[in-house]
């Protein structure tokens, strides 16, 4: 529960954040607080309502559902692991410009602390020029009260201190000597007065100049203070967005912890449904190879049953064949020789044995370099049987051919001629005369032949024609 409370704090923090520059009020505040809780119940419920449900799906269902819900939360936790990157690189570079603000500030600092120097320099230089300015100005006076005096002297006693100066002289020179000094003294308080007074104006200037200067580091200390201050409320508002990063740093932490959880879980669900899988595959090969074991064991007893009943089958099948086949072996016994040259009184070439395996006319090829148009009946037959001829006649060919293995032909007059082909063994030659009957070779497989029997044919002035115009099995 605590960490879905800490996912929809996530939910609304990041939704207030999206908003923007938007107005913040208490009405946009509850309306995303309210739409985060949809969302975390959705996640809530819906992961709970899909584990419900699961169970009526079939595995291909479960399994890709659970693969989406994995892949889904893979992307949102890149999304938020790629939004932790964004902020970490603002929260450095905040950290980095408030870094400089930092410096800045400092050297603010100094510059204050400087200017604070330079104005007590200045102000203590100007209390000690303020002194001599005082100091210069008393000089001044006084040697203007001293000058003023002896001006005044001079002029109330000129007349008398002239006739003073010349009875009291002894000569000339003493005269012209006490003439100048009075007059050097005179000259010598102008200059002196002079002095004092532009050593006073310039006491004056310094003063001036110091007081300007006063005034003027204070200003620049006023600034430097001013932009310190600006500097350190823009590093405090720095600071605070800082903190609004952090906070934001710290719930996508937790949702990317909250995903890799999600994940975590969905990524053990898919492995109890792919297990739920195998133990089903497992337990219906199980149930298929014991399905197949009881088969086969079924089939194998179906079989023995089978075999037995085909070999009592085969035996008294060969049994039966055995006598037929002695009976056919034997029936040529019962043919009387005769000299028939009468076409409408032919016999059938292989006595006691009536079997007609292919018939005259167009058919598929049996074997490989069989004909695909049959020019005879194939006939019978037990191997070793004999053949005889169905009308009197003269053999005009005893030999072998690749195609019709070992063959006889006997010229019955009147372009009449008869074949018998694949024997196993000729009796008679070219040139003897046979009579309706006479046994002229044994049935075999030579040639190109698939089993035991006698290919014969019936041909008129070299046509080959249906031999049962002329022979039947009676």
């Amino acid at each position: 529960m605590k960490r879905f409370r800490k996912l929809r704090m996530a939910s609304v923090f990041l939704l207030v954040f999206g908003l923007g520059a938007g107005e913040l009020t208490p009405a946009v505040v509850g309306n995303v607080r309210a739409d985060a809780a949809v969302i975390t119940n959705r996640l809530v419920t819906g992961r709970t309502a899909g584990r419900w449900f699961q169970f009526a799906k079939s595995y291909e269902e479960k399994l890709a559902e659970a693969e989406e819900r994995k892949a889904q939360l893979e992307r949102k936790k890149q999304e938020i692991a790629a939004q932790i990157r964004e902020n970490e690189q603002k929260k450095e570079d905040l950290l980095s410009y408030i870094e400089e603000l930092d410096m800045q500030i400092m050297t603010l600092n100094d510059e204050i602390d400087g200017l604070d120097a330079d104005i007590v320099l200045a102000e203590a230089e100007l209390s000690a020029t303020k002194e001599s300015l005082a100091l210069a100005q008393e000089t001044e006076a006084a040697q203007y009260e001293a000058m003023k005096r002896r001006v005044q002297y001079m002029y109330e006693n000129g007349e008398e201190g002239v006739w003073s100066l010349l009875l009291g002289a002894t000569s000339l020179s003493e005269i012209l000597n006490r003439v100048e000094y009075q007059k050097e003294i005179t000259e010598y308080d102008k200059e002196l007065l002079v002095k004092y007074t532009e050593a006073k104006h310039e006491v004056e200037r310094h003063k001036q100049l110091l007081e300007a200067e006063i005034e003027s580091l204070g200003v620049l200390k006023e600034t430097a203070e001013f932009n310190r201050a600006t500097l350190t409320q823009l590093a405090a508002d720095k600071s605070a967005e800082i903190e609004v990063y952090l906070a934001q740093l710290e719930l996508d932490a937790e949702t990317f912890a909250d995903y890799a959880e999600e994940i975590t879980r969905e990524e053990a669900n898919i492995e109890t449904i792919k297990e739920e899988e195998r133990k089903r595959i497992e337990e219906e090969e199980r149930r298929r190879k014991e399905e197949e074991a009881k088969k086969a064991a079924e089939e194998a007893e179906r079989k023995r049953k089978a075999e037995a009943a085909a070999e009592a089958a085969k035996a008294a099948a060969e049994k039966a064949e055995s006598e037929s086949d002695a009976k056919r072996l034997a029936a040529a016994d019962n043919v009387v020789e005769k000299d028939e040259k009468n076409p409408d009184k032919m016999i059938w070439p292989l006595p006691g044995d009536g079997r007609i395996y292919a018939y005259f006319g167009p058919r598929v090829a049996p074997t490989a370099g069989a004909s695909t148009y049959h020019r005879g009946l194939d006939i019978g037959g037990v191997y070793g049987a004999r053949i005889v001829a169905t009308l009197s006649g003269k053999v005009i060919e005893a030999t072998y051919n690749a195609s019709r293995g070992n063959y006889v032909a006997i010229d019955h007059g009147d372009g009449l001629v008869t074949y018998y082909m694949h024997c196993s063994k000729l009796l008679v030659s070219p040139g003897d005369q046979v009579l309706q009957g006479t046994v002229i070779a044994l049935v075999g497989s030579t040639g190109i032949s698939t089993g035991p029997h006698v290919h014969y044919s019936v041909a008129v002035n070299g046509n080959y024609v249906d031999p049962l115009k002329y022979v039947s099995y009676n």
